[in-house]
């Protein structure tokens, strides 16, 4: 099976899967999600400190997984739990002989942050109406945008890009894939929202859109950065044709916190 096959299949396999879970249930989409962190912590573990052996993995893996599982689970009422778990890998650093502070926080927050916590968000817009109609439907236009300006991004790219974007972290990414990605993705959402879902004015739309697309594209260059610092192309190996889990989520590990600050901006 060539590269370009193997991408597609297992691609659409992902998609079906995503989507199936949200329009599921609540708890599909949990099991999806938390999969999601607890692969994705592993990951960034293996990233952000070299040779990372199994004690800051599974610290890693742990602080990460609570963290996401509580919110999931009990709702706002976790949030204290959650604070300590923040301050967690600084007294786990100071009790440790072997591993220094630098390696368990980096390891444990980064898991946090870029993974856990944009998951935790997306259970949050599940539970929630998100701009006057149900949280799930809201998940799946957001991927749905988070996708759309990821492949005409690279479309676009392949086709006429020639002035590198950011060339010391992906040499690959254009300037006009990038806008080539930004137009695509707000001709869609303007065709929909006119002539499907009508909940829009156009500029609370117009700033979704920039929203996704540039916080998108900054996930994925932080992601690029990650792998760049650690010598590797790929996350991880979990999805064939496509690397690993942060390697498929990383736009949307940055567009969901800066969305869901913005839904709260727009009231």
């Amino acid at each position: 099976m060539s590269n370009l096959a193997k991408r597609t299949v297992f691609g659409s396999l992902f998609v079906i899967v995503v989507i199936g879970s949200i329009l599921l249930n609540y708890w599909a989409f949990f099991a999806v999600m938390l999969v999601t962190v607890f692969i994705g912590s592993q990951e960034v573990s293996k990233l952000m400190v070299k040779e990372a052996d199994r004690g800051i993995k599974l610290m890693t893996v742990i602080v990460a997984t609570l963290f996401f599982v509580l919110n999931a689970v009990l709702g706002r009422i976790s949030n204290i739990i959650q604070v300590v778990l923040i301050l967690a890998p600084i007294l786990i650093a100071l009790f440790s002989k072997k591993h220094s502070y630098e390696k368990i926080t980096v390891s444990c927050w980064t898991a946090i942050f870029f993974v856990a916590l944009p998951c935790m968000l997306l259970m949050e817009f599940y539970r929630a109406s998100a701009l006057c109609f149900e949280g799930k439907y809201f998940i799946i236009i957001l991927f749905c945008l988070i996708w759309i300006n990821d492949i005409f991004a690279y479309l676009t790219g392949m086709a006429i890009g020639k002035h590198k974007l950011f060339e010391r972290i992906s040499p690959k990414k254009t300037i006009e894939g990038s806008l080539g990605g930004l137009i695509m993705t707000a001709v869609v959402a303007f065709l929909a929202n006119h002539y499907w879902l009508q909940i829009w004015d156009k500029w609370e739309l117009i700033g979704l859109v920039i929203v996704v697309v540039v916080f998108g594209s900054l996930g994925d260059l932080c992601e690029s950065m990650m792998k760049r610092q650690a010598g590797v192309k790929d996350s991880g190996n979990v999805i064939p044709g496509h690397g690993g889990i942060l390697d498929r989520f990383d736009a949307t590990f940055l567009a969901v916190p800066a969305v869901y600050c913005y839904l709260m901006l727009i009231g």
